[in-house]
C-alpha cells in the first residue's frame, strides 16, 4: 500500500498538472475550435495553420494553459523567459493539432479503445506509462504497480479519476505521431544502385596533380566593378540571397544607477545599523530583519573565519567594506569550543545593497524621455548623442522573434516597435529594459525574400570581382603551351603553384587548395594522365591533373549502405512538441517535420503580440 501512496502522489501531481491540462488541449478538442466560447470573435489573428486562422485569444488560451501547468509542476508562476518558452511550446501545439493531426486524419490514422488498453496495462505498455510507475527506489518498471493504482481508483476522488482518464487520452496524439513516423521509416527503401553508389563515394579514391592561382594573387584595385554588375549578379542569383525579413537599429543606453545623494544616504544607514549592531542583545534576530543577505547569521571555523575578525574578541564589529556593490561588515557573536583544538564562530553579517531613489530614477527617464523628443529622425538622434557624449550602439538583423538585442537579454519591448510602429528613420520613446532606459532609432529594414543590395553589397562584389578574377587567369592559360602543370605553372608566372593531392569520392575539400567538390569529381571521371582545362573554383581557378583512381570493387552486400542512405534521407529527429514538465517530447525525423510544416503553409505572426 505504500507503493500506492507513492504512486497516487506522483500521479496526481504529474496528471492533474502536466497532463489534463497541457496535453489535452492539443489533441483536437471541440472547446479549443470553437473562438466564440473562447471569447475570440472578433480577436485579431495571430497567425495560420494549414488553413486555419490562430486568433490571439485562442493562442493566449494555450499559453495559459501551460502556464497553469508549469506553475502546478514547480509551485511558483513562470519567469519572464520561462514565458517566452511557454508560447514556443504553444504554439508547437497548434502545430501538432493542425498541421499533423491532418495528416492523421486523411491516413486514418487511430488509436483504438482496446490499443489505449494495451498501452497502459497489456503488451505494448506505453514509455510515460513505464516511467511513471517505474519503482521509486530502483527505478524498474513492473506492471503489477500500474495494476495495483488502477484497483485503487475504485476508491479514489472523483477528481482523480477524471485525471486519470485525461492522462490515458494524453497517450494517443503520441501513438499517433510513432504511427505516422513508421509509415515512411518503415518503407524507406533504398535499391541496391543507390547503396552501391554510397558505397564507392566512400571507398573510390584518386592521387592527382593540379596547377591551382588564387585570386588573392590579383588585388582588388586592378578589377573594376559597378553597381549595375552587381545589380545584374544578384537579380540572376537570387536563390543564394534568400533571407528573412529583419530590421536594423541604433540605440543609446541611460544607466538607472544610484547617484552620489543616493550613495551616501546608504552609507549613513550603514554607520547607524553599525552602532546598532554593536548595540545588540539578539544578533540573530537584528540581521535577519536588517540586513539583505538572505543567510545573516554563519557559522565558521578558524580556517574560514572572515578576514576582518581573525583574532577579535566576541562582541568586535568590523568596519564596513564595500563588496560587490554592497557595503559588508561582521559581529562577532559567540565563540564555541568544540574540542580543545577546535572553535565554531558565531557570526553575524550585515549587508546593505546601494538602492536607486525614485527621484534619481525619474531624472534619468527625464534625460531619456528629453533625448527621445528632441531627436525626431535617426539625423537629430545621431547628432544628439554625439554632443552628449552618449555611445551610439547598432544591432543589425534583428529578427521579427528575437527576444535579445545586443547585450539586453530581456529587449522584447524594442523589437516589437521595429516591427509595429516603426519605419525606416524613426525614434522610439523610452523603452525600460532592466536596469537601462533606452531609445532607439530604425536604421533599415530587409523584407523576406531577396536581399536588398546594401544588405549583401561585400558578398556580392567578391563574387562579381572572382568571376571577373577568373576570366583573366583562364584567358591567360588558355593562350600557354605547356603539356604539364610543372610548365604550365612556370608559364603562368607569379601567383601560380602546383601540388599533388590524394582524396576519396567523397571529399570536397583539396588540401592546399580548399573548398573544391567541383574538382574532385570531374577528376573522377578523367582517365589516367588525362589533364583537363582551366576552370573556376571558390577561390581560384585549377587545372587537374589525373595520376591513379581506385575504384572498388563489387561486395556481395550493401546492406550497411543502404542504411546509411536511409538514415540520410529521414535526417535527425526533429522535436514536434515540447509540454514543460509533462515528460512528453515527442520526436518524428526531422524531414518528416519539415515538409509538413512546409505544406502546411504556417504563417506566424506573433512577433506583432509579444
Amino acid at each position: 500500500m505504500a507503493l500506492i501512496g507513492i504512486l497516487r502522489n506522483k500521479m496526481g501531481k504529474i496528471v492533474v498538472g502536466a497532463i489534463m491540462v497541457t496535453m489535452v488541449a492539443f489533441i483536437g478538442t471541440d472547446l479549443i475550435g470553437n473562438s466564440s466560447i473562447l471569447g475570440g470573435g472578433d480577436n485579431p489573428d495571430i497567425g495560420e495553420i494549414a488553413g486555419q486562422s490562430i486568433s490571439n485569444a485562442q493562442f493566449q488560451n494555450k499559453v495559459d494553459e501551460l502556464s497553469y501547468n508549469f506553475a502546478i509542476n514547480t509551485g511558483r508562476n513562470p519567469l519572464q523567459q520561462e514565458t517566452d518558452q511557454i508560447r514556443n511550446q504553444a504554439w508547437n501545439g497548434l502545430i501538432l493539432q493542425y498541421a499533423y493531426e491532418q495528416q492523421f486524419d486523411e491516413l486514418g490514422i487511430v488509436v483504438t479503445n482496446s490499443e489505449l488498453v494495451d498501452m497502459v496495462q497489456g503488451s505494448n505498455i506505453s514509455p510515460q506509462i513505464q516511467q511513471f510507475f517505474a519503482d521509486p527506489q530502483t527505478g524498474i518498471f513492473q506492471k503489477e504497480n500500474v495494476t495495483a493504482f488502477l484497483g485503487s481508483l475504485q476508491q479514489a476522488q472523483p477528481q482523480q479519476r477524471n485525471s486519470w482518464i485525461a492522462f490515458e487520452q494524453s497517450l494517443v496524439p503520441s501513438r499517433k505521431l510513432e504511427k505516422y513516423a513508421n509509415l515512411f521509416t518503415k518503407t524507406n527503401y533504398v535499391t541496391k544502385y543507390e547503396a552501391k553508389d554510397e558505397y564507392v563515394s566512400q571507398n573510390a579514391s584518386a592521387s592527382v596533380d593540379y596547377m591551382y592561382v588564387p585570386f588573392l594573387s590579383i588585388s582588388d584595385s586592378s578589377i573594376t566593378v559597378t553597381d549595375s554588375e552587381l545589380q545584374a549578379y544578384l537579380d540572376s542569383h537570387e536563390s543564394e540571397f534568400q533571407r528573412d525579413e529583419t530590421r536594423n537599429m541604433e540605440y543609446v543606453v541611460f544607466n538607472i544607477v544610484p547617484s552620489s545623494v543616493d550613495s551616501a544616504v546608504v552609507a549613513d544607514e550603514v554607520v547607524a545599523f553599525k552602532q546598532s549592531l554593536a548595540q545588540a542583545s539578539n544578533d540573530s534576530s537584528f540581521v535577519s530583519i536588517n540586513s539583505d543577505d538572505p543567510y545573516p547569521f554563519i557559522t565558521y571555523y578558524e580556517d574560514n573565519l572572515p578576514a576582518s575578525l581573525q583574532g577579535q574578541e566576541v562582541g568586535f564589529v568590523s568596519e564596513p567594506e564595500i563588496v560587490n556593490g554592497s557595503y559588508e561588515f561582521y559581529k562577532l557573536s559567540r565563540k564555541d569550543e568544540i574540542t580543545a583544538d577546535s572553535v565554531l564562530y558565531r557570526v553575524a553579517k550585515m549587508k546593505k545593497e546601494f538602492f536607486t531613489s525614485d527621484e534619481t530614477i525619474n531624472e534619468v527617464y527625464r534625460q531619456a524621455d528629453l533625448f527621445a523628443a528632441s531627436a525626431g529622425n535617426v539625423e537629430e538622434f545621431r547628432r544628439l548623442a554625439e554632443e552628449q557624449s552618449l555611445n551610439v550602439r547598432q544591432a543589425n538583423r534583428i529578427g521579427k522573434n528575437a527576444q535579445r538585442v545586443g547585450s539586453m537579454v530581456e529587449a522584447r519591448s524594442l523589437v516589437l516597435w521595429l516591427y509595429n510602429d516603426a519605419s525606416t528613420g524613426a525614434v522610439s520613446e523610452v523603452k525600460e529594459i532592466g536596469d537601462l532606459y533606452v531609445v532607439a532609432a530604425m536604421t533599415a529594414e530587409q523584407e523576406e525574400g531577396v536581399a536588398n543590395l546594401d544588405e549583401v553589397k561585400n558578398q556580392v562584389e567578391r563574387k562579381v570581382r572572382n568571376e571577373k578574377k577568373a576570366e583573366t587567369i583562364m584567358n591567360a592559360l588558355g593562350g600557354l603551351d605547356a603539356s604539364d602543370v610543372e610548365s604550365m605553372a612556370i608559364a603562368y608566372g607569379d601567383g601560380a603553384k602546383t601540388g599533388s593531392a590524394d582524396f576519396q569520392l567523397f571529399s570536397n575539400s583539396i588540401t592546399g587548395v580548399g573548398y573544391a567538390p567541383e574538382a574532385i569529381g570531374l577528376a573522377f571521371a578523367l582517365e589516367e594522365e588525362e589533364m583537363t582545362n582551366a576552370f573556376g573554383l571558390q577561390d581560384g581557378v585549377i587545372v587537374v591533373k589525373l595520376l591513379t583512381k581506385d575504384i572498388p570493387a563489387d561486395v556481395a552486400d550493401y546492406s550497411s549502405y543502404a542504411l546509411q542512405v536511409s538514415r540520410q534521407r529521414l535526417g535527425q529527429n526533429a522535436m514536434v512538441a515540447d509540454f514543460p514538465l509533462s515528460y512528453f517530447r515527442l520526436f518524428v525525423p526531422r524531414k518528416i517535420d519539415q515538409a509538413i510544416k512546409e505544406f502546411a503553409e504556417i504563417e506566424d505572426m506573433r512577433y506583432k503580440f509579444f
